[in-house]
């Protein structure tokens, strides 16, 4: 059986998986010739699988992450019963054989999940790591010590927000995207992304009913909007913008807030996918969220790439 086929149905028994490293997610960001995954059975049972999307730039073969993607890498079914001193020792012969599927190429970046704390095997294969940083609100069973715990300048903006603006569900993406291409314009950058893609995410994941979107209006008008998703375990904060124009209302707060207090009766865990740019770090840290580490993962084989 084609190894796409084993991963998808695979996944299809095991709704815990993180989103982003499931075969539907994969197989809407990406077209079937630019991903595969790497897979270690056992006995029909799938030990460990890591998918990768790859693209050519340049004339370069590289392997990295599709946009709207923050984790991919190793994932990997422990053994019930298996006890800490095994642990390691099992990580490293399921990590090895992963490395050795995967493509020869220029260049490799991903990142990985915060649940891989170990990248020693990649290390040994050559590999280099940077830490980069999220911000995970990990209980949310008290709704009222989430408020607590916002910083008060938030707590200020969400009130003021509150008396100001109304948030109304949407169905659509596009005033999202519109927001988020009129901002990065502002800002002098381009999105990855368009918006047939990011209709082809949002008609995925609202088939699979683990989406939502929500916009912030004044006078009816929309200044801001979010698309929170979901798995098992974490709701993300995937995509939000707002006016520029308006950044001072509120909006932005409030929205975070109400996917906060909606992911309270679904998940655990909030993960507001934290950003390396220091202003928005200091936003995200304001919510009262723990900063959580993970993994940059990456090697350049081509001696070009090397020297550029």
């Amino acid at each position: 059986m084609e190894r796409k086929e084993v991963f998808r149905k695979w996944c299809e028994l095991h709704p815990e998986i993180p989103l982003f490293q499931q075969y539907d997610w994969l197989k809407t960001v990406a077209a079937h010739e630019n991903w595969d995954v790497a897979l270690v059975e056992n006995n029909g049972e799938v030990q460990a699988f890591m998918p990768y999307f790859k693209k050519r730039k340049l004339n370069f073969d590289i392997v990295t992450v599709p946009p709207l993607t923050p984790y991919l890498g190793p994932h990997i079914h422990y053994p019930d019963g298996q006890k800490a001193a095994t642990r390691l020792s099992y990580e490293k012969k399921m990590m090895e054989a992963l490395i050795a599927q995967l493509p020869k190429t220029d260049r490799f970046i991903q990142y990985f999940h915060p649940d891989i704390t170990n990248w020693l095997p990649f290390h040994w294969a050559g590999f280099e790591q940077s830490t980069r940083y999220t911000y995970v609100l990990e209980d949310l069973s008290d709704p009222n010590e989430l408020f607590e715990n916002l910083n008060g300048n938030i707590r200020r903006e969400i009130q003021k927000a509150q008396r100001n603006l109304t948030i109304e569900e949407s169905d659509s993406i596009d005033t999202l995207h519109r927001l988020k291409t009129v901002d990065y314009e502002k800002k002098g950058h381009e999105l990855n992304y368009d918006l047939k893609y990011l209709n082809r995410i949002h008609a995925m994941l609202s088939t699979k009913h683990c989406c939502k979107v929500w916009e912030a209006k004044e006078n009816g008008k929309a200044v801001a909007a979010l698309m929170l998703v979901w798995d098992e375990h974490t709701a993300y904060y995937l995509i939000g913008a707002a006016d520029p124009k308006k950044k001072t209302t509120g909006a932005m707060s409030l929205l975070l807030w109400t996917a906060i207090l909606f992911s309270s009766s679904i998940v655990e865990q909030f993960n507001f996918e934290g950003s390396m740019v220091e202003p928005i770090e200091r936003y995200f840290r304001s919510f009262g969220a723990t900063q959580t580490p993970y993994f940059e993962i990456r090697k350049t084989d081509s001696k070009l790439l090397k020297l550029l």
